[in-house]
């Protein structure tokens, strides 16, 4: 006795096909809508005298992990390890939290090599060496096998260890965490802000950007003001020799800089059309390299009036 043969049929596979296209394009068009790249900046809360050195250690610990977690948590969470040529189809969120990671990485290691001990000769908390060298570290497009070690998992155990350390502090456990901040510190992680500046304004002025090079350039450089500017407000917080020695003005002046980077977000991005800048479309490219350079000149002031 023959029994029927149930399948799906050449028809029934062409229909399945096309149900499969149109959720993707839905999807890539509900990406393009609704992905974000104006995240909100971590605003700390005011530290005083009664401020203890772990409720510095959390606003620090927050500033290192803040953009990064915001792209983990946003409605389509981390991007550029999607598979399908989301990534490529999608590129100013991509490139955004490109961005946001690449500067996450030296912020994560900087602050923990000066806030997390007494001096350069002693053991760095091991939850902030594991958070810098081996979560932080892991690759932007890893997805994984099985969604097991994707990037996503392994920059949460990143954020996670560093809130373990701050939430240490000042306590009684056996692995508490140190907070120490000293003016040579609070330099170091200038440095380390103005350093990111001036490798966003370096890959802003280059001679060569395309058209459809251009929004990409702009939004890993968003990316990295995102993460700068939260270390920044961190470290203005916890120590006020930030104002004192840096100077109000050039603090306000920075953060004021860093705040329209975080919200141009045109339309369509130009990059003007021709070399010399006088097209009659606007150069999105400099608009935005000019809000950095004036920036980073800012923490260059306040890192020399620190020096004296």
């Amino acid at each position: 006795m023959d029994f029927p043969k149930f399948g799906l049929g050449n028809f029934g596979k062409f229909k399945f096909l096309l149900v499969i296209v149109y959720l993707y394009v839905l999807y890539l068009l509900l990406l393009g809508l609704i992905g974000s790249t104006s995240s909100e900046a971590y605003d700390p809360p005011e530290v005083t005298s009664a401020s203890t050195e772990k409720d510095r250690a959390v606003i620090m610990a927050e500033g290192v992990s803040h953009a990064i977690e915001q792209e983990l948590d946003a409605f389509f969470g981390w991007l550029p390890n999607d598979l399908l040529f989301v990534p490529n189809l999608i590129d100013n969120v991509t490139s955004y939290q490109r961005g946001v990671i690449y500067a996450t990485r030296p912020a994560s290691d900087i602050i923990a090599k000066t806030v997390s001990r007494y001096g350069k000769n002693d053991t760095i908390d091991k939850r902030l060496v594991d958070a810098t060298s081996r979560d932080f570290a892991y690759s932007d497009d890893v997805w994984g096998f099985w969604f097991v070690y994707d990037c996503e998992s392994k920059y949460r155990a990143g954020i996670k260890e560093w809130r373990e350390w701050a939430e240490s502090v000042g306590t009684t456990a056996k692995n508490a965490g140190i907070y120490n901040v000293k003016s040579d510190d609070v330099y170091l992680i200038l440095k380390y802000c103005n350093s990111m500046l001036e490798y966003a304004l370096g890959n802003l002025n280059k001679d060569d950007i395309g058209h459809f090079e251009s929004d990409n350039i702009i939004y890993f450089a968003k990316g990295i003001c995102a993460v700068v500017e939260n270390v920044l407000r961190s470290i203005v917080a916890c120590d006020y020799s930030v104002m004192e020695r840096g100077g109000r003005e050039n603090i306000d002046a920075a953060l004021k800089r860093l705040s329209m980077i975080r919200e141009f977000n045109p339309l369509y991005v130009t990059a003007g059309g021709d070399e010399v800048g006088d097209a009659m479309l606007p150069n999105h490219v400099a608009a935005m390299a000019r809000h950095v350079d004036v920036t980073a000149n800012r923490i260059n002031d306040m890192m020399q009036s620190m020096e004296k």
